[in-house]
């Protein structure tokens, strides 16, 4: 399966990290975490940012 990186979203939909963090804590995303903590998103999360982005 492939994941986006918080970075990787941000950039390709040129939002802040902060706004994906935000949708993150309304409960419109959510990522997997990775041990370390970091945020990885499927294609399935990215298909809700790209609809909040347009």
């Amino acid at each position: 399966m492939h994941y986006f990186t918080i970075s990787d979203l941000a950039q390709e939909f040129d939002v802040s990290t902060r706004t994906i963090r935000y949708y993150e804590e309304r409960g419109l995303l959510s990522p997997i975490r990775t041990e370390s903590g970091q945020r990885l998103y499927t294609k399935k999360e990215r298909a809700k940012l790209s609809r909040k982005s347009v």
